[in-house]
């Protein structure tokens, strides 16, 4: 059975917000399959997304189509006092129907709303009938709480209204026949849910958030009509406690909260309500976007029925025409061969170093690889600026990317800035990792650390493994991290972890540089061949990496051409206490300092892999030399991570 939690709040709660990042943090804390309706409709597991804006494996409902399309007409009607509630209060039945039909359609154990027919409607109708704006005196009293929960009884279970309840409320009978309507049309839109959670921010506040948008200012969004709003929502929360039990009615104080400090209060009060129903969601490792698949198995899975209707047909005027080409390109028989390995990440960003043939040209020009290349690009740019500030200072920097594949994002910026000042590159230690199976990556990165004259280590490993973590942990607290290019691939559970890892070890002026994808047309032919992907709009990325404990509210976000890849740049959320921050180490900033402190890290970092004797574990550095350097040993069976 799917749990149904309704977001409420007035305009400039952030409501929508945190309704679409809900079923992320959830299917990653919790290993629930969770949804969310809000501008889409979202259906998540940990391992991946089964349904997401303008990614639609399975289809839609009829009726969620017309809930997406009646939010759009009511948008565009929002000043028009007479069509505005007619089409809002359409999107919220089929909005409605359509989560019941999803969450039945995918076993969803939990979908978030944003709104609710019922309770929105009971919320907004003095906005919509009477708004405070206007400047008229009603002089019918205001329904109180025992009204309103007069008017759930009417409504779903028949009962009439009291006398004395008459007096304040309007007219029901329309009310009551559009639920038996929309009953017999089997819509199952006028329901109440199994839990509210109001968002409650003052009035004044929230006109402040809507103009900081730069946005349209709608009608309604002023502070006279946000009170009003306000009051009936407190009211119809209230309503709702009567009506069913005070454990199914929360309301936070959001006025002070950032938006991942918001979506922590959601979850501690979801939690326990999905431990009481919650069911196992098993999460598979294979095959991720990064996984070896032999040609025949691809060949066998593209040769599926929704593959060649559903993506390669509907799609081929979006560019599915590509895919089929790729066996007679050298770069797409790699790919096939390979995935998205370091080594057709490389030919992906070197496509200006050299002249390709028709084929290898068509390949990469795929929608997928324009949006990789265009991320290169942006992240150069960025990265270059926020290094050479920080080493212009004389600041010692100390920099984390993992995983790193042949970290051209890196060595790019850095080229750029030693050409201009060389002497700063002895203030640079980076900590390379990357599970490199195809052992392609320590040599090249050590010869081009060692051409720069920056302190350099690479490790090879899993970087969520725990083992692993511990030693990257001993270099810590890091000036910026980089985690690029795995959102897609990972499982919530292990980017949620590492998010919060990173948190935890970077500098309290450090930053991270990371990325996401949203899905076009290249997002079904991965899910048709079997891969298994998460997909990230800006809007829900910026609330993740806060809920993780960064700025996400002020992150700076730049997308490539087609606006299927962000690249989002965030600093340190300041913490309620700096207990955390206090316990970090100090820069060392001379150079003999530096470089004792790598030795002496790697020294200890050795002396644990002997030990240990972990034979997947390969250990360079910048200053020692091939003689010095042990055989590259075999990786790990069955892979988390094989990713650039």
């Amino acid at each position: 059975m799917t749990l149904q939690v309704c977001i409420l709040g007035i305009d400039g709660s952030g409501k929508s917000t945190i309704t679409a990042a809900l079923p992320n943090i959830l299917s990653a804390e919790m290993g629930v399959l969770a949804g969310s309706a809000a501008d889409q409709f979202r259906i998540v597991g940990p391992d991946q997304d089964h349904l997401a804006p303008e990614f639609y494996p399975d289809g839609l409902p009829l009726s969620a189509h017309l809930a997406m399309r009646s939010r759009r007409i009511a948008k565009r009607l929002v000043d028009n006092r007479s069509l505005y509630p007619i089409f809002k209060l359409a999107q919220m039945i089929f909005q409605g129907s359509a989560i019941n039909r999803l969450g039945q359609r995918y076993g969803a154990d939990i979908i978030c709303s944003d709104g609710n027919t019922l309770m929105s409607a009971t919320g907004r109708a003095a906005n919509y009938l009477r708004p405070a704006s206007g400047g008229k005196q009603e002089s019918r009293p205001a329904p109180d709480a025992e009204d309103l929960k007069a008017v759930f009884a009417y409504i779903l279970d028949n009962q009439p209204l009291p006398e004395k309840s008459q007096g304040k409320l309007p007219r029901l009978g329309r009310a009551r026949l559009i639920y038996k309507l929309t009953r017999l049309l089997g819509l199952r839109a006028a329901w109440l849910p199994d839990l509210v959670i109001f968002l409650d921010l003052s009035p004044e506040i929230a006109v402040s958030r809507i103009a900081s948008r730069r946005q349209k200012i709608d009608r309604h969004e002023n502070v006279a009509d946000l009170a009003q709003a306000r009051e009936m929502y407190l009211k119809t929360l209230e309503a709702f406690k009567q009506y069913r039990t005070p454990e199914v009615a929360h309301c936070i104080n959001i006025d002070r909260m950032a938006p991942g400090e918001v979506l922590r209060a959601v979850v501690d009060i979801l939690l326990p309500h999905i431990l009481a129903q919650q069911s196992e969601v098993t999460i598979t490792r294979a095959p991720l976007g990064t996984t070896r698949l032999n040609s025949s198995a691809i060949q066998k899975k593209a040769l599926n029925y929704r593959y060649f209707v559903r993506y390669l047909l509907a799609k081929w005027f979006s560019g599915s025409w590509r895919e089929p080409t790729f066996f007679f390109s050298r770069l797409g028989r790699l790919f096939l061969k390979e995935g998205y390995s370091a080594n057709v990440m490389r030919v992906i960003y070197d496509r200006d170093e050299k002249q390709y043939g028709m084929m290898d040209r068509i390949f990469l020009e795929y929608l997928l690889h324009r949006a990789v290349y265009d991320r290169l690009q942006i992240l150069s740019r960025k990265i270059e600026v926020e290094l050479e500030a920080r080493l212009s200072s004389g600041q010692c920097v100390s920099i984390f990317p993992a995983p790193s594949g042949f970290a051209y994002d890196l060595f790019r910026p850095l080229e750029s800035i030693a050409s201009r000042m060389p002497e700063a590159m002895k203030r640079v230690r980076l900590l390379a990792a990357d599970l490199d199976p195809h052992n392609s990556l320590s040599d090249e990165l050590t010869e081009r650390a060692e051409r720069l004259g920056i302190q350099f280590k690479f490790l090879r490993g899993d970087i969520t493994d725990d083992e692993m973590r511990r030693k990257f942990q001993e270099m810590a607290p890091y000036d910026m991290a980089l985690f690029v290019g795995l959102s897609s691939w990972l499982p919530k559970p292990q980017t949620m972890r590492h998010l919060q890892w990173l948190r935890e070890n970077l500098r309290k002026d450090g930053c991270l540089v990371t990325d996401s994808f949203t899905p076009d047309a290249y997002a079904l032919s991965g899910r048709y061949v079997g891969y298994k992907a998460h997909y990230y709009t800006p809007e829900v990325y910026r609330a993740l990496v806060d809920y993780c404990g960064f700025d996400g509210l002020g992150a700076a976000v730049e997308s490539g051409r087609d606006a299927i890849n962000h690249v989002l740049i965030a600093s340190l959320r300041a913490r309620k206490d700096n207990q955390a921050d206090s316990q970090q180490k100090e820069t060392r900033c001379s150079d003999d300092s530096i470089e004792q402190d790598m030795d002496d890290f790697f020294n200890n970092l050795v002396l644990d892999c002997i030990k240990s004797e972990e034979p997947s574990d390969s250990i360079t550095s910048s200053k020692d030399n091939a003689e010095g350097r042990s055989e590259d040993r075999e990786t790990k069976e069955e892979p988390i991570i094989d990713l650039v």
